[in-house]
């Protein structure tokens, strides 16, 4: 058998070649023969391929690369394979092959270990000795260098860990040095090795070379002749000037590039063949010298081979990852460690990481035993994830926590620690527990670091709660962070909770962190004194000191006893000498035993004493100790040696001692000694420092004083402040009550802030745009002014829960301060930085429920001052002096207070006080849905083809979404994060931050109603068929339901178990898991369009547009509880609070309700939207309601309780024109809603009697078109005016109204003469009126609900009516309108009846799906028709031999009456909304929500004509003559079509003809008026005359009158200028101008109009001649107007700056600093006032959008977008300083 079976493997060589040399021959001849032996065996291991990396493990979310390099001898795989025996022992030369497992460690075990890292392994031919080529070094690095490069492509810049074993550590090397020499100025792929951040690992890598390398050389040289080559082994000779040199090479390329890591293993064992040589590689060579170092118990072959997880395995781990950590999680750089500073302010602490407490840690040699526990579990990858440390004050918890983080820290696992304390406020405020572990982890972590900023992105902490605070700072930040922490969890650490006040919301902590700790990789250790024992759970871990063995814990106080006090000794030069004695040793153990609280003090207090005094003194403390058995409590030794202490300090000073114990007792923050002595002795100076200074050194032993007496004072151990505040322990003589305390606090914070704000430290009322960093510039406030700043309020507040007594004996001086000094205490607390904890702390006194009335109001108007200027004040602190005072109601105390110390007074437009809307926001569409996140801090709303995300604190928008279809139903979820719509075609899911789209499931259904459940993890949306259940998380489908029976979605659950289905008869509340019915509602009138659940999902609110009522169910039993009346149409939202107390409905009523769920009574009408409040919702605390409305914006309100009512008040509307009598006592102004002119007082802002000039419309609501297609009645959206045009004027239509009825004219009808009119109202009447002369003739009364419908008979004599109370009447016109007859059968609102040609029937159409034949004699019911939809239209044919009727099921339905046959017409989009036949009963008409008229051919069954040309739904057709149709849309036109061209015949439009420019004769006699519709109207105030000018083709911009007033100068948007003679009422003369005006101005003399156009060319004009006098080219002034200063000089405002212009020369002469995109007559946000010299003297005043502006040298009148006049009047002291600056000018 060839010897190859004998000998296959290699190391059994140098076994051979020891054996034969034992035997006597030289080693040499034993070589020799053995080689021929190696000849086979090596033969047998694979050929070595080509150099190349084998990737062994490629996880999806890499971090780093891991590359493994080999060293010489055996090839790859087997280099890494690790072998080990099978079980059974086998001869010593047996000739069969041995049972062997081979463990290739870098594939099965490494992988688990670094499960973020890509492994690869290099490979070469490393045969030393056979078969290898005479590659060297450089090679092998260079293809090394290369294959790196190529599987690096697609993630270059990625962090690298290499391994290289022994020769492959030299291959590592030499590969770098080439990276780092590839730099040059041009780029080179293979730098980027060197660049990255990297880490090297040898393994025994001979940097100095091996003394075993001669000996291989020997043998190479031996087997050369058959193949072999020693061309490695002269590379591994030690020191040899190769190896010199690249090492020196090596450590160049270190020092450059990214961050480089070493770490050096060295074997510790020799190989059994060479254990006269010691090891391959000894520790010298194998160490570079620097980096980490790491001894391996094995040889040197093992090192690079691993059998099993064994303790060297691990320990080679537990090294790698020291070293691999940082390259996957690399510490947060600086920029972003400021970011999240910046970010987090207000909530992180920087005195509340471990290493910031007084106590420090354990003493060494003490708490061993709990110490190794705890950090045990620590390091742990099994067990509990919350560690709760239990015990009594002064046991040492806060010492344990602090050894415990020193340890963690060693281990390289302290993820953060927060310890509380209760003299500093921050530390002990758990609303800051989170954000600081969160920096915390932040700075520690780029990646999470990274995270974090990305949540933070446009998000303020502060306006979070603690879940969401938790879900967005620490759990999705660390579980993006998915690499190992050294293969362990990084522990939080927090200590203290027993020391804070509000134990609610620790206890919410524990919790959440209970709840959540399973979906983070972090563990929590908690120290504390025993607090609740309702935590149940299977990852806590729960130890009590208390319960520890006494033993234990009395030999780890001696041990500390000891040890100090033998400190004490030497000190005293008594060490050795008997002091302290084993029975004093042994009396403070025994009283300190169980608290080392007490063995510290001890020595504290006994060390403090002068060396003198020292034994004297714990003698007094050993004898004054309690007799053992005496106490109950451990505690109460502890107290007792307090009181020594405390009466030691008392009797050397009693009284100071006394004021210092109070005040830090009780303080929010650590008091200085400099704070403590302005606070108690504001007048002593430097004497009352060294008086506080006195009494705190005899504090020493439980208070740290620092030396600087600028820093804080701090107590050491909570338990002292415990002492003080129970007169139980301490006594009345050192009982500090805290109330006394936080009164004497309070009173000297408030006593010294009315002494110091009343400097101008920061500036009085002046240089109000003085920014934020100059203020500070000039500031110093002090510390203890700081202190009474922020924290007075606390101690107030305070003071009211504890004592309400002397709470109000203080009062007096909280009022005195709020009515004298609140403006200053707001410029102080911005320029603290402290703005947002102003807003705070107002809050908490505001909503106090002891606080008085007064104070609560004025804590009220300073928090919402503060919050209207918010973003204002946060740059320019003194703009509370100005702006801030401007904004707020008139009759607000503030506004009392301070608004008569200005030059100028708003004498209109302000609210008379605090409204209960507390902000609008524009979106431009009507608002169909809107939701809040749980936070209630955002708000999402659908508007239009946009979801808009908005944040409610700052009212600004956030994102705008464009989802590919029209949404039909949105969700926001809870966390505010994500959004949901649904549409016609399916669901989409988005990231509200990046807009990025996380989910899309294609239905082929529309989505009715979507929700976000199971903590956002879900969405639940469905269609009137099924409930779908999809995961966002995973991103698939989970759960098709089918619903049971079909039925429209209306709402989900708050926990998507339940939802409202609205069935064809029934509201069924239906399992969102089966889709079975749970209950039926016992509803009579199932017409529901709005339901939403409680949050405890046991109630339902449902409404319906045709029902004014709110209806409340009880789920379980199906029956109504309570119904909610009071609005006046119907009900299109509603939604209940979080605490289901309340519900919020909004209306067609435009009002948006609260009501109280039990009693059903109406508690809040919110009135404020001038149009359908479309959609509500409720935030999560219930104190804000949202609305959206069909007037563009959506509305935040405040809900709570104390404000008043809201009122309707002037100036809700746009207003489109402003003007100011010459005397400037007067302001016109006319509103897009009337049709209007009103006159303002100035002086009394009251509105005198109104012009009535024109009319401004709706879209038309309904209209009737008489039988000789002349006149047409109609009545617009929201009107309770009826008007009658002349059909035949062909574009613009005088108008003559009716004025009579209470509410809204939803009908009319012209009789068959057409004399009269018939129309019907919600106001539930009918009136009949005369044509001709307009009056009214006839009230019809009796209906008991809205009258949908009314039809004349065909002789005039009786009127039919439908109305929502389901009933049909026939009156009889011909007596007084007496009702004939009610037809009663409908079970719906009735919305169409017609009189048949022969007035014996009546045809009627219903919401209840029903159309139905009366007998007009006998009142029944002829025949009946069931449909699939709600009925729209009906008529009859003129022979009456068939019906129509259009449905909202977007068919039309023809009934032959004679044959019994039904046609339907099918074709519409949409409901079809009205149907008419022609009069030879040919044709039928339809209009329909699809905004098509279609005219259809009754023979064929097929349309004729199809007309698009509306641009909404058309909601009126007739057929006046058969080659003619009518049509009247929602557009607001009303147009008549050929039917056989389908051409347009008259286009009647004007129903919106707003005012767009007014004008005042010098004498204000006479008002000119331009109008959007072309003409000019000249009004004579004395005498009513009017007189129109006609020329203009487009809206009217700009009237000027002539200084004589005899002409009048027009610029409209038809690019011209004309001159119209008043008196002549004609045009003069036309000029083009050949742009469009952005801006006119008229001259202080009347003589000159400025023009600017958009390309900022400023032309002057005579008014008198018509002519251009000049023009020159300004700057480009997109958004700008012009104001004139004098006869020479003007303004001119834009986005650009502010520049005052010389009209003479053409020349700018001064100019403003840039105000880059500030609104039209702004500077930095506020407007200026364009009147005489107003760049001097600024008129500030906030801008919510305004729309147009006038002045003169009165005042300024500002017009806002969404509604209102504000009038500012200038008093005559900023006159006269406004004339003196322009004389000096």
């Amino acid at each position: 058998m060839r010897l190859q079976v004998l000998f296959q493997m290699s190391p059994i060589a140098p076994a051979i070649i020891i054996y034969i040399a034992g035997g006597g021959l030289h080693l040499s001849v034993a070589t020799c023969i053995c080689l021929f032996f190696l000849q086979f065996v090596l033969l047998d291991e694979e050929k070595q391929n080509t150099s190349q990396i084998h990737v062994l493990f490629d996880p999806k979310d890499v971090l780093v690369d891991i590359v493994a390099v080999q060293g010489l001898g055996s090839a790859y795989p087997h280099t890494w394979m690790g072998k080990r025996k099978a079980k059974g022992r086998q001869a010593k030369f047996s000739l069969s092959k041995p049972e062997v497992e081979k463990v290739m460690w870098l594939e099965e075990y490494l992988p688990k270990d670094f499960p973020t890292a890509r492994i690869m392994a290099f490979e070469y031919n490393s045969k030393w000795l056979f078969n290898a080529d005479f590659m060297g070094l450089d090679d092998h690095a260079t293809a090394l260098l290369d294959a790196l490069v190529k599987q690096r492509q697609t993630s270059p810049g990625r962090p690298i860990l290499f391994i290289g074993h022994s020769y492959g550590g030299l291959v590592v090397k030499k590969t770098l040095i080439l990276s780092h020499k590839s730099k040059t100025d041009s780029f080179d792929p293979r730098q980027e090795i060197t660049d990255v951040e990297s880490c090297i690992a040898f393994l025994g890598t001979p940097h100095q070379g091996s003394n075993h390398a001669l000996f291989a050389r020997v043998l190479s040289f031996i087997y050369r002749p058959f193949g072999g080559t020693y061309g490695y082994v002269l590379e591994l000779l030690s020191d040899n000037d190769r190896l010199i040199e690249l090492d020196r090479d090596f450590r160049d390329a270190l020092s450059e590039g990214g961050t480089k890591q070493t770490i050096c293993f060295y074997e510790t064992k020799a190989q059994a063949w060479s254990w006269p040589l010691g090891p391959i590689v000894t520790r010298t060579s194998a160490c570079l010298g620097q980096g980490r170092e790491a001894a391996m118990e094995c040889n040197h072959n093992e090192m690079n081979k691993f059998i099993d997880h064994d303790g060297r395995y691990q320990s080679f781990i537990d090294n790698l990852q020291r070293v691999y950590n940082p390259l996957a999680n690399p510490v947060a750089n600086d920029v972003s460690k400021d970011k999240l500073r910046k970010m987090l302010s207000g909530r992180i602490t920087n005195g509340s990481a471990y290493s910031s407490t007084e106590i420090g840690g354990c003493t060494t040699g003490t708490r061993e035993i709990i110490m190794e526990e705890i950090v045990d579990w620590a390091c742990s990858p099994t067990g509990g994830k919350v560690y709760w440390l239990v015990g009594m004050a002064g046991t040492g918890k806060t010492t344990i926590a602090y050894t415990l983080c020193e340890r963690l820290k060693d281990e390289g696992i302290l993820g953060a620690s927060f310890f509380c304390s209760t003299t500093e406020d921050q530390t002990h405020n758990m609303l800051s527990v989170f954000p600081t572990i969160a920096y915390a982890l932040g700075t520690h972590s780029q990646r999470i670091a990274d995270a974090l900023l990305g949540s933070l992105k446009d998000k303020d902490v502060a306006d979070m709660n603690l879940r969401d605070t938790f879900t967005t700072l620490i759990s999705s930040p660390v579980s993006l962070d998915n690499s190992p922490f050294r293969g362990k969890t990084r522990v939080i650490v927090l200590d203290g909770f027993d020391q804070v006040r509000d134990r609610d919301r620790v206890e919410a902590i524990i919790s959440l962190i209970l709840g959540h700790v399973h979906e983070v990789a972090l563990k929590f250790f908690i120290s504390s004194r025993p607090l609740s024992n309702k935590f149940k759970d299977p990852q806590l871990q729960r130890i009590d000191l208390y319960n520890r063995p006494s033993q234990e814990v009395r030999q780890d106080i001696r041990l500390y006893v000891q040890r100090r006090l033998k400190e004490l000794a030497a000190r005293l030069g008594d060490e050795g000498m008997g002091w302290p004695t084993e029975e004093e040793v042994d009396a403070v153990v025994e009283c300190a035993s169980p608290l080392f609280i007490y063995a510290a003090t001890v020595c504290s207090y006994v060390g403090e004493e002068d060396d003198d005094q020292i034994k004297r003194r714990l003698r007094a403390v050993i004898d004054r100790a309690p007799v053992k058995g005496s106490t109950r409590l451990p505690t109460d030794k502890l107290y007792a040696l307090y009181a020594q202490i405390t009466d030691a300090a008392y009797k050397k000073s009693n009284e100071d001692v006394d004021e210092v114990l109070g005040f830090i007792t009780v303080a929010r923050d650590h008091l200085s000694v400099r704070a403590i002595a302005s606070l108690l002795f504001p007048d002593d100076g430097a004497e009352g420092e060294s008086r506080i200074s006195a009494a705190l050194n005899a504090l020493r032993s439980v208070l740290s004083v620092p030396i600087d007496r600028n820093e804080g004072v701090k107590v050491i151990h909570a338990s002292f402040p415990d002492f003080l505040t129970d007169p139980a322990h301490s006594g009345e003589t050192y009982y500090q009550s805290p109330s006394e305390c936080h009164r004497k606090l309070g009173t000297s914070c408030l006593s010294l802030m009315e002494k110091l704000l009343d400097r101008d430290d920061i500036g009085g009322p002046q240089d109000p745009d003085t920014s934020l960093g100059d203020v500070r510039k000039g500031t110093n406030i002090s510390g203890a002014l700081e202190y009474s700043c922020v924290h007075w309020i606390s101690h107030v507040v305070e003071l009211y829960s504890l004592k309400l007594e002397s709470a109000k004996e203080l009062e007096a001086d909280v009022v005195s301060f709020f009515e004298t000094r609140v403006l200053r205490w707001l410029a102080h607390m911005s320029v603290l930085g402290k703005l947002s904890h102003a807003v705070g702390s107002l809050r908490k006194l505001e909503l106090h429920s002891q606080v008085s009335a007064s104070i609560r109001r004025a804590s009220m108007e300073a928090r919402r001052l503060t919050s209207l200027s918010y973003s204002h004040l946060e740059d320019y602190p003194l703009q509370v002096y100005y702006s801030a005072v401007m904004r707020i109601p008139k009759k607000s105390d503030i506004a009392k207070r301070f608004h008569k110390d200005w030059s100028w007074e708003v004498t209109s437009g302000l609210a008379e006080d605090w409204e209960r809307c507390e902000g609008v926001l524009k979106v431009g569409q009507v608002v169909w849905s809107v939701v809040f996140s749980n936070d209630g801090r955002m708000v999402a709303a659908h508007t239009g083809g946009e979801i808009r995300i908005c944040d409610v604190e700052e009212l600004k928008g956030l994102s705008v979404l464009k989802p590919p279809e029209y949404p039909t139903c949105i969700a926001l979820s809870g966390d505010g994060k994500s959004v949901a719509a649904g549409s016609k075609g399916g669901i989409h899911v988005w990231d509200v931050e990046t807009k990025n789209e996380r989910v899309r499931d294609i239905r082929e259904e529309t989505i009715s109603r979507i929700a976000f459940i199971d903590q956002d993890r879900e969405v639940i949306y469905g269609s009137n068929n099924s409930i779908y259940r999809y995961s966002v998380k995973s991103n698939k489908r989970l759960a098709d339901i089918k619903l049971e029976p079909e039925g429209q979605l209306l709402s989900f659950s708050r926990d998507g178990k339940k939802a409202i289905s609205k069935g064809q008869n029934n509201i069924y509340v239906v399992n969102t898991e089966t889709g079975v019915t749970m209950s039926t509602l016992n509803i009579v009138r199932p017409h529901v369009d709005a339901a939403a659940f409680s949050r405890d999902g046991k109630r339902i609110v449902v409404s319906g547009l045709y029902d004014e009522t709110v209806r409340i169910f009880e789920i379980q039993s199906g029956n109504e509880e309570t119904q909610l009346v009071g609005h006046n149409f119907g009900v299109t939202s509603v939604a209940f609070s979080g605490d289901d107390q309340r519900i919020v409905t909004g209306s067609f009523d435009n009002s948006v309700r609260v009501w109280n769920v039990l009693d059903g009574k109406e508690e809040m009408k919110l009135v404020g939207h001038p149009n359908v409040s479309r959609s509500v919702a409720y935030s999560g605390d219930g104190l804000r309601v949202a609305s959206g409305s069909d007037d563009g914006t959506l509305r935040i309100w405040s809900v709570e309780p104390g404000l008043e009512e809201e009122r309707r008040r002037e100036g809700r509307y746009t207003v489109t024109a402003l003007a100011l009598s010459s005397d400037g006592q007067k302001v016109f102004y006319a509103r897009r809603d009337s049709n209007q002119i009103r006159i303002r007082n100035v002086d009394n802002g009251e509105d005198e009697r109104p012009l009535i000039i024109g009319r401004d419309y709706d879209h038309i609501h309904t209209v009737a078109i008489s039988k000789d297609g002349k006149h047409a009645a109609i009545a617009t959206a929201g009107s309770k005016l009826l008007d009658i045009y002349n059909v035949d004027y062909s574009r613009y239509f005088p108008a003559t109204g009716m004025f009579g009825h209470k509410d809204v004219i939803s009908s009319v009808a012209f009789s068959p003469d057409d004399r009269k009119v018939a129309s019907g109202s919600r106001d539930k009447t009918i009136r009949i009126w005369d044509r001709r002369t307009r009056k009214e003739e006839k009230k019809l009364e009796g209906h008991e609900n809205s009258v949908c419908s009314v039809s004349f008979s065909s002789d005039g004599s009786k009127l039919v009516s439908g109305s929502s109370d389901h009933t049909i009447r026939i009156w009889d016109l011909e007596t007084e309108g007496v009702m004939m007859k009610t037809l009663r059968g409908h079970t719906g609102p009735v919305l169409s009846v017609a009189f048949s040609s022969n007035s014996q029937k009546v045809l009627s159409g219903s919401h209840d799906k029903t159309v139905r034949i009366w007998d007009v004699e006998t009142g029944e019911v002829e025949r009946q028709w069931v449909h699939e939809g709600s009925i729209w239209s009906v008529a009859f044919s003129l022979s009456n031999s068939k019906i129509v009727s259009g449905c909202n099921n977007h068919t039309i339905y023809v009934w032959d009456l004679e044959r019994g046959k039904v046609t339907t017409l099918e074709g519409h989009t949409d409901a079809v909304l009205s149907v008419a036949f022609s009069s030879d009963q040919q044709k039928v008409v339809s209009g329909s929500h699809d905004k098509t008229v279609r005219i259809w051919d009754l023979e064929t069954g097929k349309e004729v004509q199809t007309i698009t040309r509306h641009m909404d739904s058309v909601q009126l057709v007739t057929f006046p003559k058969d080659d003619t149709v009518f049509s009247a849309s929602y557009d607001s036109t009303f147009r008549a079509w050929d039917v056989r061209t389908g051409k347009e015949r008259i286009q009647m439009v004007g129903f919106i003809n707003w005012m767009s420019s007014i004008a005042l004769s010098s004498d204000n006699r006479l008002l000119a008026v331009g109008m959007n519709n072309f003409m000019i109207r000249i009004w004579n105030m004395e005498t009513g005359d009017e007189r129109i000018l006609r020329g203009h083709t487009d809206k009217v911009t700009s009237i000027v009158f002539s200084y004589n007033n005899e002409k009048i100068l027009s610029v409209s948007d038809d690019r011209t200028v004309r001159i119209w003679s008043v008196e002549k009422r004609e045009q003069e003369k036309k000029s083009n101008t050949g742009k469009k005006m952005l801006s006119t101005t008229l001259s202080p003399d009347s003589k000159i109009v400025a023009l600017l156009d958009g390309n900022g060319v400023i032309s002057f004009w005579n008014v008198e001649t018509g002519a251009m006098e000049k023009k020159f080219q300004g700057r480009h002034t997109y958004g700008s107007s012009m104001s004139f200063i004098d006869d020479t000089h003007f303004l001119v405002w834009s986005r650009g700056g502010i520049q005052i212009w010389n009209m003479e020369t053409g020349q700018e002469e001064e100019r403003m600093p840039d105000t880059a995109n500030v609104p039209v007559l702004a500077y930095k946000g506020w407007i200026y006032s364009p009147s005489i010299s107003a760049i001097k003297t600024r008129c500030w005043f906030p801008l919510d959008g305004v729309s147009t502006v006038v002045s003169n040298a009165s005042g300024v009148v500002f017009a806002l977008e969404l509604g209102g006049v504000i009038v500012v009047k200038f008093k005559q002291s900023m006159l006269r300083e406004q004339q003196s600056i322009f004389q000096t000018r």
